[in-house]
């Protein structure tokens, strides 16, 4: 069956809806209806579209006055004139849907020549393509999405230097840290107490800046067991000085950064990357395109259209409060990834239930401590889901 090449679509404050279909199917080019309450929203699908070189239109349509609906949309069909066109039927209310459809298939069904629309509607739940004309079928979405198609279309650019010399620096340092990253997720339900003693020694070494100030610091006892096992390997990786007594010294700010709670990141694109994602990207820094804000999100993860956006958090709650950390990533995965986001927190501090309650409230998947050494099968559970 001929496929249009053509898409018309109602703008809607879920793009990812309208911007699926349009690259699964091939469009070459899209009309993009836009009511008054959607201008933004259309021209951030726009942009999205652009991108993957798909051509645009955007067409003004009111949806103030229900005797004005089916005027517009006669409108529209003039200017289609005989083309073939797929009618993306998943945003604008139901007045303007029925309106349009209605209209269109009227003016496009009859006369010489005439081309029945094709209607399409985006079942982002089951993960389909539901078409309605010119014959009910389904098919299933196709893994078409990527970071930046995502990004665009809610209204965010990555920044320069984004996945470029900084990224490989920081992906190399996690892979030469790699043993010492892996041993504290692998025992982060015995190691959860010191991690925050780490934390605190990291905090002290370092100036606001995030340089070092103070190379040596002391624990109140000798480390043992677990503990004493991890500065060993820390000590091999050559990050810290330790010589089995209550002196540390870290070697570099890297080091201790690392210790303090970096690694958390790490361990965290580290099973990322080994779960093989459709694309992935760490430490991705956005701008709003709108309001000019800045955001660092520790991980984006993409697969099969769906985006797990990763936000990592040491043992210390800097002047905060874990609440604060679940609102900002429940946040930050609506804004950034769109209906089709999950907010993954990933942290070495424990959660009491309190916390937990909170974070299922807000849609916040919590992997945490004890949790961390699971993150592997999460993300597999995520990846098939």
């Amino acid at each position: 069956m001929e496929r249009p090449e053509l898409h018309l679509c109602i703008a809607t404050g879920q793009n990812l809806a309208n911007l699926i279909p349009a690259l699964q199917c091939a469009a070459r080019e899209v009309w993009i209806l836009q009511t008054p309450a959607m201008h933004t929203s259309a021209a951030h699908l726009a942009s999205a579209l652009k991108a993957r070189g798909v051509e645009t239109t955007r067409i003004n349509f009111a949806d103030e006055q229900v005797t004005a609906l089916h005027a517009q949309a006669e409108a529209v069909a003039e200017r289609l004139g005989r083309r073939l066109v797929a009618i993306n039927i998943t945003g604008g209310t139901k007045l303007m849907t029925l309106a349009l459809t209605e209209t269109l298939e009227l003016a496009l069904a009859t006369g010489e020549g005439s081309l029945p629309p094709h209607l399409v509607y985006t079942d982002t739940v089951r993960g389909r393509l539901d078409w309605l004309r010119p014959a009910a079928r389904s098919e299933p979405m196709q893994d078409i999405l990527r970071i930046n198609d995502v990004l665009l279309a809610q209204g965010y650019r990555r920044q320069d230097g984004t996945g470029g010399a900084e990224d490989a620096h920081w992906l190399r340092a996690a892979g030469e840290r790699r043993a010492v990253t892996a041993f504290m997720g692998q025992h982060s339900r015995t190691l959860g107490r010191f991690f925050g003693t780490l934390n605190g020694l990291a905090h002290r070494a370092l100036d606001a800046a995030g340089r070092l100030r103070e190379s040596a610091q002391h624990f109140e006892f000798a480390p043992g067991g677990k503990a004493a096992e991890l500065l060993r390997i820390a000590r091999d990786a050559g990050l810290v000085a330790w010589n089995g007594d209550t002196s540390l010294s870290f070697l570099s700010s890297d080091s201790a950064s690392y210790l303090g709670g970096g690694w958390v990141e790490e361990y965290a694109g580290l099973k990322i990357s080994g779960a093989r994602p459709s694309e992935w990207a760490p430490r991705l820094r956005v701008k709003n395109i709108d309001t000019g804000s800045m955001n660092e999100l520790d991980a984006v993860v993409v697969h099969r259209n769906r985006v797990l956006v990763v936000e990592c958090k040491a043992a210390r709650v800097d002047g905060g409060s874990t609440s604060e950390w679940i609102y900002k990533a429940s946040q930050l995965a609506r804004s950034v990834g769109g209906v089709l986001a999950k907010a993954l927190l990933v942290s070495a501090r424990e959660f009491g239930d309190a916390d937990r309650q909170r974070a299922t409230e807000y849609g916040v998947d919590v992997l945490c401590a004890g949790d961390l050494a699971g993150l592997s099968d999460y993300l597999r559970r995520w990846m098939a889901s």
